[in-house]
């Protein structure tokens, strides 16, 4: 900045020539002495105010379109229960394109019991349905009468069903009573009228019998390997299970000492043709293994040829020593 004053008697080394007339520095000024040291810098001004917005610059040209991506898929593949407290897991069995996720999500932790609710009023009792229809007649039952076996005495009295609900079979087993104390001699008794005079003996009769221990199946005829028949022809063998009977009355018996291995039934039967003798018929229960002496009694009559055999019908296999099968022709 130049001083306005040009009278002033100060020396301007860049702008005075000398020509101003106003001082006395003519062409006769000195050479410039050495530069003072520069002064403080003086304060900032203020600043200005902001000048006006420049015009906006054309658009740029529009960027090439890339290709189209391929559509990224995601599945849900398994989903299972972790323990309680462990921490939720989600993992991708897939790709980043085509992810199959699987979740693992902890099973919460059983809560407490929540306290009983009260309990509500009873209902009224609803009213009675109809009638339903007549069912169809029911098939009638029946009751058979099956096996009846004597039991040990002081054993319990039972009986047993081996048939159906519809169609029972009974099975008795009826404990033996203990032998009583043997009574008075009753006084005699008048003598009775003479019955009639009974048929004439035959003297036919026969033995079959074998010493030897044999099991018996169940439902199998008992062996006899030896015999001895005195007949006229009544009386015959019947291989080796007994004998064969024309017509005629016949006194039968047989008996046998019988076994069990382990707790099952003793018994037997004798047949006419495979037919049970009524009242010849006998099945002990034991509860371990044991031996039972067996005797059946009775008397037949046969029509025609009839088969008199000896069979084991107690339901399981036994043995047999020293049997005997008898038999005497009475008329």
């Amino acid at each position: 900045m130049k001083d306005t004053d040009l009278c002033s008697t100060k020396i301007y080394t860049n702008c005075c020539n000398g020509s101003c007339g106003c001082c006395g520095c003519g062409s006769n000024v000195g050479p410039a002495g050495p530069m003072g040291p520069q002064g403080p810098v003086g304060p900032q001004g203020p600043i200005g105010p902001q000048g006006p917005r420049g015009a906006t610059g054309a658009t740029g040209a529009t960027g090439a379109t890339g290709a189209t991506g391929e559509a990224a898929t995601v599945t849900v593949g398994t989903v299972n229960t972790g323990e309680p407290g462990t921490q939720a897991s989600v993992t991708n069995a897939g790709s980043s394109s085509a992810a199959i996720l699987d979740f693992v999500i902890p099973r919460g932790a059983t809560g407490a019991t929540g306290p009983t609710g009260p309990t509500g009023a009873t209902g009224p009792t609803g009213p009675t349905g109809p009638t339903g229809p007549t069912g169809s007649t029911g098939e009638a039952a029946t009751i058979t009468v099956g096996t009846v076996s004597t039991g040990d005495p002081g054993t319990q009295a039972s009986v047993t069903n081996a048939g159906t609900e519809n169609a029972a079979v009974l099975n008795f087993v009826i404990p033996k009573g203990a032998t009583g104390a043997q009574g008075d001699t009753g006084a005699q008794g008048p003598a009775g009228a003479q019955g009639p005079t009974g048929p004439t003996a035959t003297n036919e009769n026969g033995v079959a019998y074998n010493v030897a221990q044999q099991t018996v199946n169940n439902d199998a005829n008992v062996q006899f390997d030896t015999n001895d028949i005195a007949s006229t022809g009544s009386i015959t063998a019947n291989g080796n299970e007994g004998f064969n009977l024309t017509d005629g009355r016949y006194l039968v018996s047989f008996g046998t000492d019988a076994s069990v291995d382990s707790a099952n039934n003793i018994g037997a039967s004798l047949e006419l043709d495979g037919t049970p003798v009524t009242y010849a018929v006998s099945s002990l229960n034991k509860t371990d293994a044991d031996n039972e002496r067996l005797v059946l009694t009775a008397i037949v009559d046969v029509t025609g040829t009839q088969a008199l055999t000896v069979k084991n019908t107690t339901g399981n296999n036994e043995n047999m020593t020293n049997s005997v099968l008898n038999v005497v022709k009475l008329s």
